[in-house]
């Protein structure tokens, strides 16, 4: 598998530093979306704000105008707060046990095994949806329990090497051991897995349907506000009208509430004007 991995990674930027911010950066990026579309954003992100120090220092609004075009945005305001409780808290040093990982906003279990192996050498699995998919296929005849899963990740992986092991894994699922067609005869693991030429499916859920969700709703309104940055704020009447211009017709419940839910994310600022709510990055 690591001779494997040391012919067919792939190149991504994240991967040339093992620093924990870069480390950091790329997983919450990389969560709900693809390593291809990340690329580009992960950049530039780290060229804006290099550090802990530069990110924690940022004006929100300058985070979330970068953001801009990843979606799932509240990952950037969970990214801006963790910067800020690790200067604060930690003296700009990411923690280094699952403890106090987990207690800083936008860390799960597995953001938390990642950031433990690939930053620090921790022999911790990571469990995204590739590494679970291998796991499940090469261990067991039919699809396991997620506790299951979790053990015997644990059990094959080799001690000190979990850095590599785990980008391995990540990779043999984006590349090979693909969901829905399978590429057994190119994949490493063959010779012992107990699925080999007929891996079993994996239930595949849909993804809900984004036109019209609140998602929608709220990622064309925040797009629109990032638009007149320049100017701070943009009344939402007028938002309303540019939006409807796009084609975006207001939603039922008003862009008055799709605005009220972004300001609870902290994504946006709402004051109220003499002509109504006036809307801008915080």
């Amino acid at each position: 598998m690591l001779d494997w991995y040391v012919r067919n990674q792939r190149d991504l930027p994240w991967r040339r530093d093992s620093d924990p911010y870069w480390v950091l950066v790329s997983e919450i990026m990389l969560q709900q979306t693809q390593a291809d579309r990340v690329v580009g954003y992960f950049e530039r992100f780290v060229a804006k704000f290099p550090s802990f120090a530069a990110l924690a220092a940022a004006p929100r609004a300058e985070v979330i105008q970068i953001w801009g075009g990843l979606g799932y945005n509240r990952r950037a305001v969970y990214l801006h707060q963790l910067a800020q409780e690790v200067e604060a808290r930690y003296g700009g040093q990411l923690p280094r046990n699952t403890e106090q990982l987990r207690a800083l906003p936008g860390i799960g279990p597995y953001t938390c095994g990642a950031i433990l192996s690939i930053a620090f050498e921790q022999d911790e699995p990571a469990l995204d949806t590739n590494v679970r998919r291998v796991v499940a296929r090469y261990a067991f005849t039919e699809l396991p329990d997620s506790r299951a899963i979790e053990a015997k990740a644990r059990e094959l992986l080799p001690r000190g090497r979990a850095r590599d092991w785990n980008q391995a894994i990540m990779d043999l699922g984006a590349t090979v051991c693909l969901a829905r067609q399978p590429r057994c005869q190119d994949c490493p693991l063959r010779p012992g897995c107990r699925n080999r030429d007929r891996a079993f499916a994996i239930p595949h859920r849909s993804p809900p349907k984004y036109e019209g969700s609140t998602r929608y709703y709220r990622g064309h309104l925040l797009r629109t506000v990032r638009q007149f940055g320049a100017l701070g704020a943009i009344a939402l009447t007028l938002a309303a009208d540019d939006l409807q211009a796009r084609g975006v017709a207001e939603p039922k419940a008003g862009w008055r509430v799709v605005s009220e839910s972004l300001a609870q994310d902290g994504l946006l600022l709402i004051e109220e004007g003499a002509n109504g709510a006036i809307v801008g990055l915080p």
